[in-house]
């Protein structure tokens, strides 16, 4: 690490003291776009999310913040909060809605497991995003089902008309190195896109004030971490994106894209469990089109294929650790889901927009596991030793909405209702008897008030609903429970926008959602099982401030006060969530130097989380500050070219801080070059 810190600074001498002589034009990010990721049509999408706080994560962010993954880039977002989770990788809440109620999109796709409905954001790369949607609240019912907790698209790049090539290299510590390639362009009516990364690390370390002998992650305890590169935190992984589109004129156009996904990882150790996916392979298929059937008609229409497949292994006693079982020696997931979506709109008036959509996704899972005589599963469910039964779930779920937009007071005021009938039908579900089809009718209003040129004012109600999960209904070792009821919640929301000048900003929501027959997981007659437990409220304010100085500083300021509480049912005390910090605030720093040294600094501060040991006793996890920071100069050498020399430090101050799931990251260095042509 030394040796690192000792070249960086050397490195820095040479990068403050080289002036540029000419930089490239790069191609305008709004171009690289990929529009038709969005799930609603841009140009006729309306106030409908307005009416609701949305958040747009753009290409400028994610390169300032030096974000290298999905996951890395929403930790800034106002209302969502990411912990690291060993096994499922980052563990994303939303206004305290798990990540198994939030409908997370890669270009409009549903790009979860069909499983578990997870999709693990730390293994999807920055490198072909253009941006990140997130829709908290009343989302729109164009959606589809199970976007209880919200929605998060992220929306890729596509080839813009002139060609661009991007090549980036950069190494760490631990044998950390990446390699990135991105190339699009435009021929004629055709673009195309294409996208590569490579990503490889022996792992990350703790801080260098973790203790080994501590009582609570330390040696001997359940996470069993020595200090130094924590174990089995190693990661190798391969992206490849790909898209091709046909644009006829501005009414008329359709893409083809393709996202593979070759990964393998460690899960550091928890609860006394040392696994790895020794593959996580994932890849997307999607063919969409939009067309303008008149100057007041537009369809869009969709359909995708998702295909999952993972390898997780025991290496317990590989890893020469002191449990004395292994859950299992090889668990295979084989899953799918296909489907869907058509949406048309359709202008009534100049001030009433109608816009009707339906949505299908079959989900399939198909799973076996590899017993030994040395195997819990076979010591607790009586599974013979060899290859398990293999298992095969299914179900679809479909949806029809319809929304309606009107436009009052000199298009000042708007008001917008919408009405979706979901519908989840299980189709197989292995040995057990198939459940009955589950449906729901959700309706939701909101209003947008433009009150003038720089206050906006908004207020929505939405009733929502996230049907259970495949593994929720069958699984066995999970504790699987096929009575299950979707959970539901009633989501309010009140907020403004408001511009003071041109230098300063200020937006700000109060949120409150009344969660009934939450699914959860917990010990029935001393096995484990899904349940329906009881309500939850989840209440709280979101506050973002922007502020550009006069010489150009930017300055941006988020605040999170959340109230999550839980209770089994309507005679029960309530009591705290678990892994939900009741205050989190965010500070972005930034600056661009004339001589071409741009500068950034990130600050999260996360307040004090709970959790509840094996005997619901509760434990207070202490509060925490991460302080991220990135340095870029350009050196150009010639008019077309213009490198990029870089350094990111991750946890710059080196906290040590745990979320639940054992000592996170401690300080990490990168340092890179890009070179953009």
């Amino acid at each position: 690490m030394r040796i690192v810190r000792t070249s960086l600074t050397f490195i820095f001498i040479f990068v403050l003291g080289f002036a540029p002589l000419s930089f490239a034009q790069d191609t305008s990010p709004s171009e690289q776009v990929f529009d038709l990721g969005d799930v609603l049509v841009l140009e006729k999408s309306g106030d409908v999310n307005q009416a609701t706080t949305t958040n747009i994560i753009s290409i400028e962010d994610i390169e300032q913040t030096g974000a290298s993954s999905a996951a890395e880039a929403l930790e800034y977002v106002t209302g969502i909060d990411i912990a690291v989770h060993p096994k499922t990788g980052p563990a994303l809440k939303m206004r305290g809605f798990d990540q198994e109620d939030i409908k997370i999109l890669i270009d409009g796709v549903p790009a979860h497991v069909a499983y578990d409905g997870s999709l693990d954001l730390g293994q999807i790369p920055v490198d072909s995003i253009a941006k990140i949607e997130v829709t908290k609240g009343a989302s729109s019912v164009l959606y589809g089902a199970n976007t209880m907790g919200g929605i998060i698209n992220i929306v890729t790049k596509k080839g813009a008309r002139e060609p661009v090539t991007k090549v980036t290299t950069s190494f760490g510590e631990n044998n950390t190195r990446n390699v990135i390639f991105n190339h699009g362009g435009a021929k004629g009516k055709f673009n195309y896109w294409v996208s590569y990364s490579f990503r490889d690390s022996d792992g990350w370390d703790v801080s260098d004030d973790f203790d080994p002998a501590n009582s609570v992650s330390g040696i001997g305890t359940e996470y069993n971490e020595d200090g130094g590169t924590r174990d089995l935190s190693y990661y190798t992984y391969k992206t490849l994106n790909t898209k091709i589109g046909y644009e006829y004129d501005n009414n008329s156009k359709l893409y083809l894209s393709f996202d593979y996904h070759e990964n393998e990882r460690g899960c550091p150790g928890f609860d006394n469990r040392y696994w790895a996916f020794d593959e996580w392979n994932q890849w997307h298929l999607n063919l969409v089109g939009e067309h303008d059937v008149t100057d007041k008609i537009t369809v869009k229409a969709r359909v995708f294929y998702v295909d999952h497949e993972d390898t997780l292994e025991d290496v317990s006693w590989d890893a020469d650790h002191t449990t004395s079982k292994k859950w299992f020696e090889q668990s295979s997931y084989d899953d799918y889901s296909v489907g869907g979506d058509f949406q048309t709109y359709i202008n009534l008036t100049e001030k009433n927009l109608l816009k009707v959509g339906a949505t299908y996704i079959r989900d399939h899972h198909q799973s076996q596991d590899y017993l030994d005589a040395d195997s819990l599963s076979v010591v607790n469910f009586g599974d013979p030793v060899g290859y398990a039964p293999e298992e095969t779930y299914e179900a679809d779920t479909y949806s029809l909405a319809v929304e309606d937009e009107l436009m009052l007071l000199k298009d000042k005021l708007t008001l917008i209702g919408g009405i979706s009938y979901d519908v989840n039908s299980p189709k197989q579900a292995h040995d057990q008897p198939v459940p009955d089809d589950i449906d729901s009718f959700n309706p939701q209003v909101g209003v947008v008030y433009q009150a003038s040129d720089s206050l906006k004012l908004h207020a929505s109600v939405a009733k929502k609903t996230r049907f259970p999960k495949l593994k929720e209904l069958y699984s066995e070792m999970a504790g699987g429970n096929a009575d299950l009821n979707p959970q539901k919640t009633i989501a309010y929301e009140l907020g403004v926008t408001k511009r003071f000048n041109r230098n300063l900003s200020l937006s700000s929501a109060v949120f409150y959602n009344d969660l009934e027959d939450k699914i959860t997981r917990e010990k029935v007659s001393g096995d484990w099982a899904y349940v329906n437990k009881g309500e939850a409220t989840l209440k709280g304010i979101e506050a973002q401030i922007d502020y550009i100085t006069d010489f150009d500083l930017k300055i941006g300021a988020g605040y999170t006060y959340l109230s999550s509480r839980d209770k089994a049912d309507a005679s029960s005390p309530e009591k705290d969530a678990e892994y939900t910090p009741e205050h989190k605030l965010t500070l972005d720093v930034r600056y661009v130097f004339d001589f071409g040294l741009s500068a950034a600094l990130q600050c999260i501060y996360t307040g004090e989380q709970i959790e509840y040991d094996d005997s619901d006793n509760k434990v207070t996890l202490d509060n925490f500050t991460v302080v991220n920071a990135r340095f870029a100069q350009n050196l150009p050498f010639f008019k077309r070219v213009s490198p990029e020399l870089f350094v990111e430090i991750e946890n710059l101050l080196d906290e040590n801080y745990e979320e639940g799931n054992g000592p996170a990251p401690g300080r990490n260095l990168l340092v890179g070059l890009s070179v953009r042509f």
